[in-house]
């Protein structure tokens, strides 16, 4: 066995790296499995709570940057965050920001289509440069500016939702299904945190 490795060693350094990733590749996999299950029981707990007969289920508009994480948010929003939104009984209603080319329809979006005089709360998809396109919307609107508003990273970067959540300060797949899922889990559990979305500072400003 060692006389035909060492002549094919080649292939032999080959097969051993292709075992190795694909069983990380595995082990990742399962992982984030658990990681959705266990957020998934929490959800269902949540919905499974009794309400009051004709209340109307809390609804949200989701705001999904589809092009976040070079074309990836979809995929994502798929498989881990509409299974909590569907089981804790959210009437939660999509829209796809990449969808909407003009400031002419992103405006028609926001402040018609969304009908924002029936949300509960904003749920915002994508990264900074996502959020950075809405805010001018979310201070020009009066209705907009007073709602909830809750942020589930998907992108680079994500510094401004990471500031909410920090969870951790490296970007490894178990921690970020972890943020996702703890930042979905914020409509329920999380305390309303007033921060400001812009930072002006002079070029010639000296530090004091």
């Amino acid at each position: 066995m060692f006389k035909t490795i060492r002549n094919n060693w080649k292939k032999s350094v080959f097969a051993v790296c292709a075992v190795t990733y694909g069983s990380n590749w595995l082990y990742n996999r399962y992982q984030s499995n658990l990681i959705r299950k266990f957020y998934c029981e929490q959800a269902a707990k949540i919905g499974a709570q009794p309400c009051p007969t004709m209340t109307r289920l809390h609804r949200v508009a989701v705001l999904l940057n589809g092009s976040a994480n070079n074309g990836k948010a979809k995929s994502i929003y798929d498989k881990t965050i509409y299974p909590l939104l569907h089981l804790t009984g959210l009437d939660a209603r999509v829209y796809r920001l990449d969808a909407f080319k003009t400031k002419d329809e992103l405006d028609e979006l926001l402040s018609k289509k969304i009908e924002p005089d029936q949300l509960n709360a904003l749920v915002i998809i994508g990264g900074d440069g996502t959020l950075s396109q809405l805010s001018p919307y979310l201070y020009e609107s009066n209705i907009l500016e007073n709602l909830p508003i809750c942020l589930v990273p998907i992108g680079e970067p994500t510094i401004f939702a990471r500031s909410l959540f920090p969870l951790t300060s490296q970007k490894k797949l178990h921690d970020d299904l972890h943020l996702l899922c703890e930042s979905v889990f914020a409509l329920f559990n999380g305390t309303i945190v007033r921060k400001p979305l812009l930072k002006i500072s002079l070029a010639n400003e000296q530090p004091m």
